[in-house]
């Protein structure tokens, strides 16, 4: 079978890419192989890696490979696999890529992520906290306090409070800082 030219090779590939035409074909143009593979480097491709790619570029390219065209069958394949080799070094080096290669162990940096990552037990907790002082903080302001503050829980801003309550800027700023001032007093305690 090594007698045979590319072109009667590539035309038993096209009949059945399992034919041993395929291996051999393979194997003259392996030098295409080696010499990308001495002038790039891909980050955790090993030998093995870049024959496999190469052979998955040389069955694609074989059934692609148009006689008719007058292109030559190496300079062909050459092209495809030096773009399947750009592909793959953008692959490898694109900031997508990098948090997989940057993974961490947990339980080598514990107490790192108990410090960094929220536990919403804690989250619930807290907010059970803030809920209660609330309640133990409305006797405690006064009605203009009361109604500003009120109003900030619902989400609304200092702007439309004051235009809702018929108060100043300044004082409805004053009013929501003596409620926060009160609230903060109960939560200390």
């Amino acid at each position: 079978m090594t007698e045979l030219t590319d072109q009667q090779l590539l035309a038993l590939i096209r009949q059945s890419l399992d034919s041993p035409a395929l291996l051999v074909l393979f194997d003259r143009y392996r030098p295409v192989l080696y010499k990308l593979q001495h002038r790039y480097f891909i980050p955790g491709y090993d030998r093995d890696d870049w024959e496999q790619e190469a052979l998955l570029v040389f069955c694609r390219v074989a059934q692609r490979f148009e006689v008719a065209r007058q292109k030559s069958f190496g300079a062909f394949y050459r092209q495809a696999l030096r773009f399947r080799v750009y592909d793959l070094i953008r692959r490898v080096q694109t900031k997508k890529r990098v948090d997989d290669r940057q993974a961490i162990s947990l339980e080598a940096n514990r107490t790192f992520i108990s410090e960094t990552i929220r536990d919403g037990r804690w989250c619930l907790g807290q907010r059970l906290e803030v809920q209660e002082a609330v309640i133990q903080l409305a006797p405690l302001l006064s009605p203009v306090e009361h109604a500003v503050f009120g109003a900030l829980l619902r989400g609304r801003t200092l702007h439309t409070i004051s235009q809702d309550q018929q108060l100043s800027f300044a004082q409805t700023t004053r009013a929501a800082n003596r409620s926060r001032q009160k609230l903060r007093q109960l939560m200390a305690e």
